[in-house]
């Protein structure tokens, strides 16, 4: 007995002593490897922001002067002629647009989203795969097919017009495969021993989901819906087809209505300086908002994660 563990002893050392040889080695090719890559990767993330950032140099240096300008929040747009080509007014009737639009669509997907996403983290049935996939597939769809499935059935066939209705499906619609996959992956990130302690303790799963599972998962969620409302937020295709571009400030439903990328895309394609300056200052908007939404997601998350540490 005592020499079988001398000899596994003695194997166990020489195992260590070889593996030590071999690793000093190798130690000066694989630190040299190691740089390199290291190198490698902080030459392609440089690569990939010299574009970024000039973009943001461009637009803070052409967007700024548009949004200090007076009356570019309170007033509604105008036409610049040519004895006046500085009269573009404001785009507050595209801010009230884009605001019911993403509150009404909003009000809709959220609901629809959290619970979806619940029953697909919480049950392995065929009815929940497919609808994984398809929400899977319906995130890399292009947005504009979203535009188009709301005018085929919220223009043509419902015969409801162009609307901001029309404009807050198309944009909800949009929003819920991000809902339902972030609802998922929070549900699903909840810690096994709490949904077995509640069903100890006697509750039924739906309880035991509504009661324990989903507070638990409430940082998640609530990231999810505010990383979603932002991705709304500067969506042009899905709404350029549907609300009719109204100049007049409205947030009933079925109004026509306006929105600041549809405002922009139409500035960017006229004629005068001007209205194209204007572009530049939504833009500039439109990413500070989306900025201020991730930001403080991001920060909100980081805050609740430590809280409950």
């Amino acid at each position: 007995m005592t020499d079988s563990l001398t000899t596994q002893q003695i194997t166990s050392a020489e195992i260590r002593a070889h593996l030590r040889e071999r690793s000093s080695a190798t130690l000066r090719r694989r630190m040299a490897t190691s740089r390199i890559m290291t190198i490698l990767c902080w030459l392609a993330i440089s690569l990939a922001a010299v574009p970024l950032v000039a973009l943001l140099i461009r637009l803070f240096e052409k967007g700024t002067p548009v949004l200090l300008k007076s009356g570019f929040f309170t007033q509604l747009p105008q036409q610049p002629t040519l004895f006046d080509q500085t009269n573009t007014g404001g785009v507050s009737n595209a801010i009230i647009g884009s605001i019911a639009i993403i509150a009404y669509a909003t009000l809709a997907s959220i609901p629809i989203g959290i619970v979806v996403g619940i029953y697909t983290a919480e049950s392995d049935s065929k009815f929940a795969s497919t609808i994984r996939v398809v929400a899977s597939t319906m995130v890399g769809a292009p947005s504009i097919l979203m535009g188009l499935f709301a005018f085929g059935l919220i223009v043509v066939q419902l015969h409801l017009g162009f609307s901001i209705l029309a404009g807050s499906f198309a944009v909800s619609v949009l929003m819920l495969p991000v809902l339902i996959g972030s609802t998922e992956i929070a549900v699903r990130n909840v810690p096994p021993t709490l949904r077995e302690a509640g069903l100890a303790l006697g509750a039924k799963p739906s309880t035991t989901s509504l009661r324990i599972v989903l507070p638990a998962a409430t940082t998640g969620i609530v990231t999810g819906a505010i990383l979603a409302i932002s991705r709304a937020v500067g969506e042009t295709a899905p709404v350029l087809l549907v609300i009719g571009g109204a100049y007049a400030i409205t947030w009933k439903p079925n109004d026509p209505g306006s929105a600041l990328p549809v405002t922009m895309n139409s500035y960017v394609a006229s004629n005068f300086d001007s209205l194209k300056d204007l572009a530049w200052g939504i833009g500039l908007l439109l990413v500070l908002v989306i900025f201020v939404l991730s930001f403080a997601a991001r920060i909100w998350a980081a805050r609740k994660q430590k809280v409950q540490r």
